[in-house]
């Protein structure tokens, strides 16, 4: 009865994984086809332009104060965040699934490669993220990859969604591009904090971005 009741839960255990993977897989697939034109999607809108000069500003305030040489942008889209390392004058490299996100990186003469974060073998000052963890049902598992090639620090830019600004954006944002959106989950900003913390990663500093739209997460390992 035991054992039945084991391989009961050990099946169900399996299925679930499963189930994750393929849903991890679709995901991949979304932001392949998202980036596909990537020439196109360079120009940001109005809007779009604001929300990068914000983030930009933060950023480089932020990271000009950290003893930091070597970084990784993991998920680094179309490069945006990895040029403000790189015109930083940091050792900057990106890694995307995506190879039109990657292509329009090497485009811009920035460091980056096609992978996953969970391949990388690298081991870096800071792991970088800009609103990548928010699309994945199970974070936490994607966060610990993050940390695991982090020497001492991981910085994270996420929306927001527990602020006026943020609910206001991403309804506008559903609105308008719904059907160019890739999903993403409604995780509160305490949601990163307490994975992190839970991995060894205390939180140093957390800056609101344009209104608190967006949040720049420093987290520090302590262990």
């Amino acid at each position: 009865m035991g054992c039945s009741i084991q391989k009961s839960g050990s099946l169900r255990q399996e299925i679930a994984v499963q189930m994750l993977d393929n849903r991890n897989k679709r995901l991949y697939s979304e932001w392949e086809e998202h980036w596909k034109g990537s020439d196109k999607l360079a120009n940001l809108t109005l809007v779009g332009h604001l929300i990068f000069r914000a983030k930009k500003k933060a950023l480089a305030d932020l990271v000009a104060r950290l003893p930091v040489r070597r970084v990784l942008e993991a998920g680094c889209g179309l490069g945006r965040i990895l040029q403000v390392y790189h015109e930083m004058g940091l050792d900057a490299r990106g890694v995307d699934l995506s190879p039109h996100a990657v292509a329009a990186c090497k485009n811009k003469n920035l460091e980056a490669e096609v992978g996953a974060i969970e391949e990388e073998q690298g081991s870096y000052d800071l792991v970088s993220s800009d609103g990548m963890l928010e699309h994945f049902l199970n974070f936490e598992a994607v966060a610990r990859h993050l940390m695991r090639v982090s020497r001492r620090y991981v910085l994270l830019i996420q929306p927001n969604h527990g602020s006026f600004c943020g609910k206001t954006l991403s309804y506008l944002t559903d609105l308008i591009r719904s059907d160019k959106r890739v999903f993403e989950y409604n995780y509160r900003i305490q949601d990163f904090v307490e994975v992190f913390n839970l991995n060894g990663f205390v939180l140093q500093q957390s800056k609101p971005i344009l209104g608190d739209t967006f949040r720049i997460l420093l987290f520090e390992r302590v262990r």
